[in-house]
Parts: C-alpha cells; structure tokens; sequence
C-alpha cells in the first residue's frame, strides 16, 4: 500500500474541549495538539500531513514539522469537525488522490507512531473504515484507501452514522487510538495508558480523580 496522507484536524485552542473543566483547558489542548502532530510525522506508514486549524500558534510548528497547513475559518468552521475534515479531504485529494487517507483528530494525547502505525495497517485491509472512541458513542480515526472514498458524520453517536454510511468498525485497536480527552475523567483514564510528553508535562499540575 502507498504511504498514508494523514489529516489532523484541529480547534483553535481557545475554543478547544469545552467540557474540560479546567482553567488549563487551552494549555491542555495546545498540549494534544503538538503530540498528535509529533506522533503523525513520525509514523512510518504516514507519507504526508496537513493540519486543518484557524489556530495561529500552529503556524510556527507546522512549518517546523514540515507539514501542510490548511486554513480552517476564523473561529473554526461552522459545520464543526465535518467542515475541517472537508477542508481536509479537498487537499488529500489534490496532493495524494491515489493514496490512503485518515482522519486524525487532534485529541488523543495517547497516541503513539508505533500504535498509530498497526491501526493504519488493520484500517488499510478496508476500503473505508472508523474506530470507536471508547466512552460515548463517538468516533477516532476515519479512514478511506483513497480520498475520493472518503466518508466522516462525526458529531455525537457518530459511530453509528459511520456504521450506517458503510464503514467498518474496528474495536480492537490499542485503546490508545479510542481514547480521545473531552473531560477530566478522561484525561485520568488516559494518564493510565500513558501520555505524550507535552500533555504529560501540561497536565502534571491539573487535579483528576478516576472513576469509581
């Protein structure tokens, strides 16, 4: 299989992960952001990144990356996360239409590029594909052999609309790749499967209490 186009989408920080109860709510979301690009560019199987954001401090690092930055509205796009994406798919498709595709959302700080690359292999055995997200119905990874192919409904209960739409799920990835951080209970759960260095160090100071 041809190397994997790899799509990070991203909020500007400062609207990122609303319901993450914490005064470090930005510094957090800068945190995943910039292990998630970390880990995207480092990934064996992924031979090209664009970030889709209106978030300006990523300028600096996309260009030390070496990635494309595609940009999202002031603000972020009033469709949500399905607009980004399509700002997304446009560019895969321009650059890359005969390459595999995937949808990497910018909140899962437990991602690595080993991890990264094994789900990128199962996902490849599928002509579209998504992973679950692990507590509320949602969706990680959306993934399609080329862009043109490409489908995503992300948004509440999203893993349904994926399954409806004709996507494979795939529930038994590491759960690094399905859990993403939307609130502190979360970002407990994700402590125990390990954090990458910047939200590691970000959230060092940040009080969480796992489930019962």
């Amino acid at each position: 299989m041809n190397a994997w186009t790899a799509v990070v989408v991203a909020k500007p920080w400062r609207f990122a992960k609303s319901r993450l109860q914490t005064p470090d709510r930005a510094r957090l979301a800068r945190a995943f952001t910039l292990d998630v690009l970390e880990v995207v560019t480092q990934s064996a199987a992924v031979g090209r990144v664009a970030v889709v954001s209106a978030e300006r401090g990523l300028v600096g690092e996309a260009r030390r990356h070496q990635v494309a930055l595609v940009a999202d509205r002031p603000g972020g796009t009033t469709g949500g996360l399905n607009s980004a994406v399509s700002l997304g798919w446009h560019w895969a498709q321009r650059v890359a239409p005969h390459d595999p595709v995937v949808i990497v959302p910018a909140d899962l700080p437990c991602l690595t590029p080993e991890i990264l690359d094994v789900t990128l292999a199962t996902m490849g055995r599928h002509e579209r594909a998504f992973v679950p997200d692990l507590a509320r119905g949602g969706t990680t990874l959306v993934s399609a052999v080329r862009p043109v192919e490409l489908r995503s409904a992300y948004g509440p209960s999203s893993a349904s609309r994926h399954e409806r739409l004709g996507l494979v799920r795939l529930d038994g990835v590491d759960h690094a790749v399905r859990r993403d951080v939307d609130t502190l209970d979360d970002l407990a759960e994700a402590r125990l499967l390990g954090l990458g260095p910047r939200t590691s160090a970000a959230s060092a100071d940040t009080p969480v209490a796992t489930r019962p």
